[in-house]
């Protein structure tokens, strides 16, 4: 099912003719010229599709939690692995943390500077509901107090939805669970298909947004329904030929 989901947000990005960029896939550490830009690289990297966690990417889980929690700014530090305000320390926004701490020792490496040259490196968060999206400024700082500022970036989340974010124990997952997965997959699929038979010629966000998750869902069951028939079908006639 995550498998699923995964793949239709790079359907999505791929329609929306947006360029997969080499730090977003499984791959070498992209080269750069100078600390200066590593703020923007671990940016990029953390918010990218490569950082994909169980039911979303970063900007999901983060926009969701928080959304949940009723915050609209935190600060992700990096290096210590802690996000404040302190309930948004949760598993799914630190997990990937270790990651970035490989790509900044890697960077020094290249670079040639010692594994404790930079101190401290922050993500800087702002929610902007309205817009539906997410900034982040990542701010490093090195042994001698010298401040290295990225551009400040801005992300969409691709699932607004913070009951499917919810953190739950082991416990807690039942039935339920799964059919909110099964109706999830639905409205994605909806989603993609209103967008592709629009051709790209309106914003993803149009069409998958709280408003529309109904209708997205009806036309997605629809369409996983129809492929399986299709499916049984085909393989029915192919054991008849038989």
């Amino acid at each position: 099912m995550n498998l699923l989901i995964k793949c239709s947000i790079l359907i999505s990005n791929y329609l929306s003719c947006k360029t997969i960029k080499k730090y977003e896939l499984p791959s070498a550490l992209p080269h750069i010229n100078s600390i200066q830009e590593l703020p923007n690289l671990l940016t990029e990297q953390y918010f990218s599709i490569d950082f994909f966690y169980e039911k979303g990417t970063m900007a999901d889980w983060i926009w969701n939690i928080a959304i949940e929690k009723g915050h609209t700014e935190l600060v992700i530090d990096i290096l210590q692995s802690t996000v404040s305000p302190k309930d948004l320390n949760l598993k799914p926004i630190v997990i990937q943390l270790p990651k970035l701490k490989k790509t900044i020792q890697e960077t020094l490496k290249d670079k040639g500077k010692p594994s404790g040259f930079i101190t401290e490196v922050t993500f800087q968060i702002q929610l902007h509901e309205k817009e539906n999206t997410l900034s982040c400024l990542a701010i490093l700082t090195d042994a001698k107090g010298k401040k290295y500022v990225g551009s400040k970036q801005s992300f969409h989340p691709h699932n607004n939805d913070p009951k499917w974010f919810k953190i739950q124990s082991k416990h807690d997952r039942n039935w339920q669970n799964s059919a909110d997965n099964s109706m999830n997959t639905s409205e994605w699929f909806g989603a993609i298909i209103r967008y592709a038979t629009h051709l790209g010629k309106r914003k993803f966000n149009t069409f998958y947004n709280q408003k529309e998750l109904t209708k997205n869902a009806v036309i997605g069951t629809v369409f996983q329904v129809s492929v399986l028939v299709i499916t049984f079908y085909i393989l029915y006639t192919l054991t008849q030929s038989s």
